[in-house]
């Protein structure tokens, strides 16, 4: 499920302190993200530090951007999840930050012992 916001940073800080947790995206993510913004005409309102800093994703194109964070998933399986997304002139779902979402879907899973990585090399 999405909500959207007008200011994602405060709206994340206020959820972080009533306890809700969201998925912690490597610090890499943040470093290739730099790089491609400086090739970019996009420029953040946002300051970078504080969306590194908390954990929010950023996914842009000519146009503008989407700012978007996602819960740690609510159930064992993960499957069912919060989507927190303020957009600035994008019409786009992010589609740039699947990976960085899966990756770290799978770490919160690895964590909980949940992450079931089958071996098909053998033919099974």
């Amino acid at each position: 499920m999405a909500l959207r916001c007008t200011d994602i940073i405060t709206t994340i800080q206020k959820m972080r302190r009533r306890g809700v947790e969201f998925l912690t995206i490597p610090s890499s993510y943040y470093d290739e993200l730099e790089q491609r913004l400086s090739h970019s005409k996009i420029h953040l309102e946002e300051d970078i530090k504080k969306l590194r800093e908390l954990n929010i994703l950023v996914d842009f194109d000519d146009n503008g951007y989407l700012l978007q964070i996602f819960t740690q998933p609510m159930q064992d399986r993960p499957t069912l999840f919060l989507e927190v997304i303020q957009r600035n002139n994008f019409n786009g779902f992010g589609a740039g930050n699947f990976k960085a979402l899966f990756e770290a879907v799978e770490r919160e899973q690895a964590k909980r012992g949940t992450l079931i990585v089958d071996d098909f090399s053998n033919g099974y």
